[in-house]
């Protein structure tokens, strides 16, 4: 272990020495190229621009030859910074190098044989370090094949050094014929290196190895060089080859390849530079249009220099006029068109503010249960923007704290506190800010703040990034998110805090109901509770009822019977004489006496059966139903036929769901028998392992069924609203088919488990 620390330290002065070398070995090719330019003959030949600028040829001159020199400064800068704020494994060498090329290639423009070999020597090391810079934009290791290609190109660079370090100069390496092996083999080294990075980059992204940070990065590098080039392509090099009538000089354009090495810049330190990134997208989109409207213009310029040359000197300002209408008239379907691209090279397709807005407004407009909420601010959201975790925060008690509603990704022990004050300070901070905030600047608001334990135990977490205040309509808070760290390299960027203000306006909206509708809901299980009971306390009664009448009216009136019996008999056996009218009037009194008690007696049977259903207690569901239809038809001969498919298992069934179903057939029964005039009466009892279904059904006259059972209780008919409170009541689901002329089928599904 020690030898292997040691080993490290070692390189890593070494690499040190190598870097503070470059840099200032690049300072000095700066400014070699800088006063070698400024000293350069002024030329005697007109140049291609010279017409377009009014100061002399030599200003022009100097102008072109100085362009590299401040791109090369940007490398270096890039390079520096890099060095002191990176990651260590970073090749920061290639900036560095880059630098040295511009500056060099310069030297060797201007007839230096030093600066000839000097450039050729760096431009054989650009090779391998531009390789292996765009490939560590993926965030990972090369594969096999990455590192043997990074190994033959630093082979490569090796043998180019030590042929360009042989004691021979310049003029005898061009005489010998090596100075121009030299040359294009180092150039189509560097063509090489840079063809096969872009090829195993794109090759990656394409087959999904490279994380969505690595994709960014490598978005950002090419289109930031596309973008340094772009008016030096399309707006001076074009239009020149194409002949156009004007077109804009290239000194012009030369000062915008700066842009690549700030390009390089943004993309190592896009995180610092996150609360700018919004007006860096509108600059590029209007760099863009500019460069593109230009473009366009001087692009017709040519084509009508060349095709329309018999039009007369007035006619010209006319075209040019129309075809500057054309172009504010695609002003429009441009902008769109590059703020897609733009958005495209800064998020990809990974985060889309219109997407997840839509979806997540779409499905939080709808939610009305806490579980519900619960999910789409917790994991949802954690899964659509790759979060670490989030924690829910949300009131339940008007005047009280914000709890712990819901959690995910956290660690039990990583959860500091379980609720959250709203009289504190940070609560009032969030409150006023009303949107979201990152953990950095409630630290820096609230740094000399009094904070209540639970506040300080929260703002003390680490991992836990952007805080968003749930708000009302009406500005009240209802809650707190609070979202972990992204996954990855990434970070919160614009767009992230866009979609996260929409996010948090709507959440809170959408909490807040979910609380009403909570309290409605609760009122509702109350009434309802208070029903259950209600109809508990109504069948407790009845059984208590029918036991009391059972036991003691029936009881008696059974006695009376036995002795009015006994009263008959014994005035047939007595033997005084007594008036024969008298006798017949006292024994037919006797007979309706004993007639009418035993009619009370069976009207009181009745009312019993009515009461608590014969057999339920003693023999169970299907006994009681068959003595119910035994019951129907004494009563009414005439009804119709009532046919029995009933389970025998139905003794078994708890007596709650025993009372139900009997109950909701008795009713069935009833409102058949009285009101549909059927000819035939189905009524099945069937029993599985999970449910029992009892159904009726009739061919009677139908009727309309109404939407919700209430309906029917505005015409006075309760039966339906009974029938569906008791199967409710038991976890059951009760559902009527009936149409006008069609019969009817009542079917009462209870489940048997939980």
């Amino acid at each position: 272990m020690a030898l292997n620390m040691g080993a490290g330290i070692r390189s890593n002065h070494g690499r040190a020495l190598l870097v503070i070398g470059l840099l200032l070995f690049d300072l000095y090719l700066i400014a070699w190229a800088g006063v070698t330019a400024w000293q350069r003959p002024c030329p005697t030949e007109a140049t291609s621009f010279q017409s377009f600028v009014t100061s002399s040829g030599c200003l022009a001159s100097l102008i072109e030859d100085l362009v590299p020199l401040p791109v090369a400064l940007g490398f270096w800068g890039v390079g520096l910074v890099a060095w002191f704020k990176t990651r260590p494994g970073l090749p920061v060498e290639f900036f560095l190098v880059g630098a040295g090329v511009l500056a060099a290639g310069l030297l060797s423009a201007l007839g230096s044989d030093p600066g000839k070999r000097i450039f050729y020597l760096f431009l054989a090391w650009l090779a391998p370090l531009a390789f292996h810079f765009h490939h560590s934009l993926l965030d990972r290791p090369p594969a096999r094949l990455g590192r043997l290609v990074l190994s033959g190109l630093y082979s490569l660079a090796v043998v180019w050094s030590l042929a360009l370090l042989l004691p021979y100069d310049i003029p005898t390496l061009r005489q010998s014929g090596w100075l121009a092996v030299l040359q294009v083999g180092i150039r189509l080294d560097v063509a090489l290196a840079l063809s096969l990075a872009i090829l195993l980059i794109v090759r990656d992204c394409r087959a999904g190895r490279a994380s969505v940070a690595a994709r960014q990065h490598f978005r950002l590098v090419a289109f930031g060089t596309f973008f340094a080039f772009a008016p030096l392509l399309f707006l001076s090099l074009l239009p020149d080859t194409l002949g156009a009538p004007v077109y804009v000089p290239y000194e012009w354009t030369f000062p915008w390849l700066l842009l690549s090495p700030l390009a390089y810049a943004y993309t190592l330190f896009r995180r610092q530079l996150a609360h700018v990134e919004n007006s860096i997208n509108h600059a590029a989109i209007y760099y863009l249009l500019i460069t593109l409207f230009l473009a366009i213009y001087l692009g017709i310029a040519a084509v009508l220099n060349r095709l329309v040359t018999d039009l007369s000197g007035s006619s010209r300002p006319l075209i040019y006029a129309l075809v500057g209408v054309g172009l504010i008239m695609l002003f429009v379907p441009l902008y769109r068109g590059l703020h897609k691209l733009v958005h495209w090279v800064f998020y990809g397709n990974e985060v889309s503010y219109a997407d997840v807005v839509g979806e997540l407004t779409q499905e939080l407009a709808l939610v009305l249960a806490p579980q519900k909420l619960h999910h789409l601010l917790t994991e949802r959201v954690s899964q659509i923007m790759h979060l670490f975790g989030a924690m829910l925060f949300l009131r339940n008690d008007p005047a009280g704290p914000l709890s712990l509603a819901a959690a995910c990704g956290f660690a039990p022990e990583e959860i500091a506190a379980q609720q959250l004050p709203t009289s504190g300070r940070l609560a009032d901070y969030l409150k006023q800010a009303a949107r979201p905030v990152s953990r950095g600047q409630i630290g820096q608001a609230l740094a000399i703040a009094t904070l209540q334990p639970e506040e300080r135990a929260l703002l003390a977490q680490p991992n836990i990034t952007y805080w968003l205040p749930l708000l009302a309509s009406d500005g009240v808070l209802q809650g707190m998110l609070l979202l972990g760290a992204k996954q990855g390299d990434k970070f919160f960027t614009v767009e992230d805090e866009r979609i996260l203000t929409t996010l948090a306006h709507q959440a809170g909206i959408t909490a807040h109901n979910v609380r009403l509708a909570g309290q409605v809901w609760a009122g509702r299980q109350e009434l309802a509770r208070a029903h259950q009971q209600l109809l508990m306390v109504s069948e407790q009664e009845r059984r208590q009822l029918a036991h009391d009448l059972h036991d003691g009216v029936v009881q008696q009136l059974i006695g009376i019977n036995y002795q009015l019996a006994e009263s008959q008999r014994l005035v047939s056996q007595i033997e005084a004489p007594l008036d024969h009218r008298f006798a017949e009037r006292l024994t037919e009194s006797l007979a309706t006496i004993r007639r009418e008690q035993l009619e009370i007696v069976t009207a009181v049977r009745q009312l019993l059966g009515e009461l608590r259903p014969a057999g339920l207690d003693e023999l169970g569901l299907t006994a009681a139903l068959e003595g119910y239809v035994v019951r129907l038809r004494e009563e009414a001969p005439k009804a119709p036929q009532i046919e029995l498919d009933l389970d025998p298992a139905g003794v078994d069934l708890p007596e709650p769901i025993a009372i139900c179903l009997f109950r909701t057939a008795q009713e069935a029964l009833r409102n058949a028998l009285k009101h549909a005039r059927p000819e035939h009466i189905q009524l099945s009892l069937q029993l599985s392992d999970e449910a029992v279904v009892l159904t009726v059904r009739d061919d009677g006259c139908g009727f309309l069924v109404p939407a919700r059972p209430g309906e029917s209780t505005e015409a006075d008919h309760f039966g339906l609203v009974s029938m569906a409170e008791r199967v409710a009541w038991t976890g059951g689901q009760l559902t009527i088919h009936s149409e006008p002329g069609a019969g009817t089928q009542i079917i009462a599904r209870v489940p048997l488990k939980g």
